[in-house]
């Protein structure tokens, strides 16, 4: 009883100490980062003595999570002129360094996440032991953190098959968004070669997120994959990136497909928005065996140009009961939908071949004139 008494009475200290630093703390490190002047690394380090008392194992506690606030507040504070020096400084990555030695997993799971969201490269042979623990939560965090603070090489777990759960996944893209959407490897590869199917979607989703013309036509090879999510994946992936000549393959295979893939080409169809698509609409609508799969299709064609529009009012003026108001719901401007947002926020060129879009790799500003 004693036990659990003091435990919580530390964690109470702990947070107060955090809560009354904090804001003090965040107004500093902001202050030095935003400034056009330059401060060393031992003029950092007084100036946070001077005004917080020497740096001792318990002063991390506020530091480094105030600072992870700052740089997420705004990213362009990792190029600050001085973040390198706050760094080296406060000693910040040497403290989280020695954190991965701990016994206890979730603070080496904690270090990892701070060393990624900091933008800190440490030496490999401080990270590899820990790619291969036996706990699975540290092994794929810590190889999820390997690919941002690796100075190696941070993608060679890909060459491994990984079993990555949506959270993998996630974790995974924020550290290709955070350390090399400016330098992206060919996501082509490990497409190609790796045999676990939940790897090959993470990176079919990578294509589409980072618009990689280059990896289009691996893409593509996976519209004939075995297995249903694969292929899902791969038709979402060429809709976004709004390959219109995949469009006619795409409506061949429709009525053969399972019904996760069937809607993935109905969302394809809308993504790439070509207008010349409305006669396999209209047979969509009337051929959708399920209420879902209805509503999706109306919601397409309402959003499909002028001729859309033009269907949406004939289909209105015959039809009756349950199909009659799926027709009224998709016209509602006040119920917001995942497609509407889309159709807002993405307007994107529309390419007529995987060779063009490697040819447009760039742009996608530009709105397709409708047909």
């Amino acid at each position: 009883m004693i036990t659990v008494f003091t435990v919580r009475r530390a964690k109470e200290r702990r947070e107060r100490i955090v809560l009354e630093l904090r804001p003090r703390i965040f107004t500093f490190l902001r202050n030095i980062l935003m400034s056009k002047d330059g401060y060393s690394d031992v003029e950092i380090r007084n100036l946070y003595i001077e005004n917080f008392g020497p740096i001792k194992k318990k002063t991390y506690m506020s530091l480094i999570p105030t600072l992870e606030d700052v740089v997420k507040q705004d990213k362009h504070r990792l190029d600050s002129l001085n973040y390198r020096n706050v760094i080296s400084g406060l000693k910040i990555d040497s403290h989280l360094e020695k954190r991965l030695d701990f016994s206890n997993t979730r603070i080496r799971l904690k270090a990892f996440q701070s060393l990624s969201r900091l933008d800190l490269t440490i030496s490999d042979s401080k990270i590899l032991p820990h790619t291969y623990a036996r706990n699975a939560s540290l092994r794929k965090e810590s190889r999820a953190s390997y690919v941002g603070v690796s100075n190696n090489d941070p993608f060679k777990f890909f060459d491994q098959d990984n079993e990555m759960n949506q959270w993998d996944q996630i974790s995974l893209l924020s550290q290709f968004v955070l350390h090399h959407s400016d330098n992206l490897p060919n996501f082509s590869k490990w497409m190609k070669y790796s045999k676990d199917n939940g790897q090959i979607i993470f990176f079919i989703k990578l294509v589409a997120h980072f618009n990689q013309a280059t990896s289009v036509s691996t893409v593509i090879e996976f519209l004939g994959h075995a297995d249903h999510l694969v292929r899902k994946e791969a038709i979402i992936t060429l809709g976004k990136m709004r390959v219109k000549d995949t469009e006619s393959h795409l409506i061949k295979i429709y009525f053969t497909q399972p019904f996760v893939c069937q809607t993935a080409i109905i969302e394809a169809i809308s993504y790439i928005s070509s207008y010349r698509q409305i006669g396999f609409l209209k047979n969509a609508w009337e051929m959708a065996s399920s209420h879902e799969l209805k509503k999706l299709v109306a919601e397409v064609i309402f959003l499909y140009g002028k001729g859309g529009k033009a269907l949406i009012t004939e289909l209105s003026a015959r039809e009756t009961g349950f199909n009659k108001l799926v027709l009224e719901h998709v016209q509602n401007p006040l119920i917001p939908t995942m497609l509407k947002s889309y159709h807002a926020n993405n307007k994107k060129v529309v390419h007529s071949s995987a060779e063009e879009v490697v040819a447009n790799e760039v742009p996608d500003t530009a709105s397709p004139a409708e047909a």
